[in-house]
């Protein structure tokens, strides 16, 4: 396997493990807020798709975020960082929507991929100059750890959270 397929494979893995993760729930258990400093797993499934919109979609393919229309159309903050104080609930099946867009529109991409893409650098905003290939394994690795976030969240709820 060369770099370009592990990398398709692990975008793929840790979108199908977030998905798992996330299936299973109705409005309220999915809106339902822990308390102390856990976050809904409506929050942390919008933090998880967003970041990768605007990593791969955003930052290495130059595209406009899907988020802007699907947050317009869901009455959800614009910018996708101000849903962690954002006050109402976010509509279960649509973010579902909204994350096989996401998952879609990233893949499609990862196609593309060449060894020069992935050594291409890019300016990151938060780590500085890296590689293609930095910013799509932390987009991998950013959602499976969300991913666990939210099978705790619906753990604590009673709720099966992993999978397996």
């Amino acid at each position: 396997m060369n770099g370009v397929q592990y990398a398709k494979l692990q975008l793929e893995q840790a979108f199908g493990l977030v998905g798992a993760c996330a299936a299973g729930m109705d409005d309220a258990q999915f809106n339902w807020k822990p308390g102390g400093t856990a976050n809904s797993c409506a929050k942390t499934l919008v933090h998880t798709y967003t970041s990768a919109d605007f990593f791969i979609n955003g930052m290495l393919q130059g595209k406009p975020l899907l988020w802007s229309s699907f947050a317009g159309a869901n009455g959800l903050p614009a910018n996708p960082m101000e849903i962690w104080g954002f006050e109402g609930n976010v509509p279960y099946a649509k973010m579902l929507e909204y994350a096989q867009q996401v998952q879609k529109s990233v893949l499609e991409y990862a196609d593309t991929l060449t060894d020069a893409e992935l050594d291409r650098e890019v300016e990151t905003n938060f780590f500085g100059k890296k590689p293609v290939a930095f910013v799509v394994q932390l987009a991998g690795m950013h959602a499976v750890g969300h991913g666990g976030d939210i099978a705790a969240i619906k753990g604590i709820q009673g709720i099966k959270g992993l999978p397996f």
